[in-house]
């Protein structure tokens, strides 16, 4: 038999999305208490989080609207953020959260290592935590299938010359919407015009190289990032859209990152976010050029799930770290909760 935990932290959540709602699953399986729950304006304002998250059960926690809700009073551990990508857009919720004493743990990319995201905006986010004696920090599936399997992939080298990350993700995972969004289905040209002006991601695919350079020890001297349609010249069939789609249609984006040091070790990111052909499976994969060559592969299983259940496995640690900004490299590798 498992053994039991005392371990039962109060938790609200913010962003009744997929994720959101996998986080009320988790949590409540577990037995831990969920607080409170906020969205944006729309339907599930009002509903029982219980309800939405598939239980068929209310869990007496009905979703506020996330700038009419009420913040005052909340008795809660951690606020797990699962609404946004970019700090700016994130800042009124973790200022509301942070200022009334409470943890922060956000989903969202840039949240993993804010300090190189937006300096100005990461002094604010730190000096109201540390004000408040709480932790901000960023977790989710980039947390040990993208940056700390680097980290661990370069432990038993004495020498680097320079580092490769490879990868590719199923879009379509977390909503259909970034089908759209990542340009599948368009000509080459029309991706091009799409997205002459700005790129999509706003700097975040660059935090795995820079994360990992970073806690090895070396200095960010220069960061390019460019993107590009992912285009066979052979149709394949989309499980996801289920239709067959023609030669020279773009499947997604694929983002290309290349991150200098003032040490002279480089390392790249290939990363790409697309529809899968019938059989793919998410792969992240470091390969390490250096003495000795190191070389390791992440195959991500129902990564729908994962993104929520690691953000759900980082709880103990922003619950006992020091106030301030927790970059994810500052914490340990990710823990299991099986036993919690």
């Amino acid at each position: 038999m498992p053994a039991t935990s005392s371990f039962s932290p109060k938790l609200v959540i913010y962003g009744i999305g997929f994720v959101g709602q996998e986080l009320v699953r988790l949590a409540t399986k577990k037995g831990w208490t969920i607080e409170a729950a906020y969205n944006r304006s729309g339907d599930k304002i009002g509903q029982d989080i219980g309800r939405l998250a598939g239980l068929d059960r209310d869990l007496g926690v009905l979703v506020q609207d996330s700038e009419t809700g009420e913040y005052s009073g909340l008795n809660a551990d951690v606020a797990l953020i699962a609404a946004g990508d970019q700090l700016e857009e994130n800042w009124p919720a973790y200022e509301r959260f942070l200022g009334a004493g409470i943890n922060v743990l956000c989903h969202g990319s840039a949240s993993y290592n804010p300090w190189w995201m937006n300096p100005e905006l990461a002094g604010k986010i730190d000096a109201l935590a540390k004000r408040r004696c709480v932790t901000f920090s960023g977790g989710g599936i980039w947390d040990s299938t993208r940056i700390w399997s680097g980290i661990i992939a370069a432990g038993p080298c004495v020498e680097i010359e320079s580092m490769l990350h490879r990868t590719r993700t199923e879009i379509a995972r977390q909503g259909m919407y970034w089908l759209d969004r990542l340009g599948v289905g368009l000509t080459a040209e029309m991706y091009s015009e799409k997205y002459s002006a700005t790129g999509v991601g706003g700097g975040v695919f660059a935090i795995p190289s820079v994360s990992v350079l970073q806690k090895l020890g070396y200095t960010i001297a220069n960061v390019t990032q460019s993107q590009e349609p992912v285009i066979w010249d052979e149709e394949y069939f989309c499980p996801v859209l289920e239709k067959t789609l023609p030669a020279g249609i773009s499947w997604g984006t694929r983002f290309l990152v290349d991150v200098e040091t003032e040490e002279g070790v480089a390392a790249r990111s290939e990363i790409e976010a697309r529809a899968f052909r019938e059989g793919e499976v998410e792969e992240m994969r470091w390969t390490i050029k250096g003495m000795p060559g190191m070389d390791i592969r992440v195959v991500r299983e129902n990564s729908g799930v994962a993104s929520a259940s690691s953000l759900l496995n980082r709880i103990p640690d922003v619950m006992a770290a020091e106030p301030g900004i927790m970059e994810i490299t500052k914490h340990a590798p990710l823990k299991t909760s099986a036993l919690l």
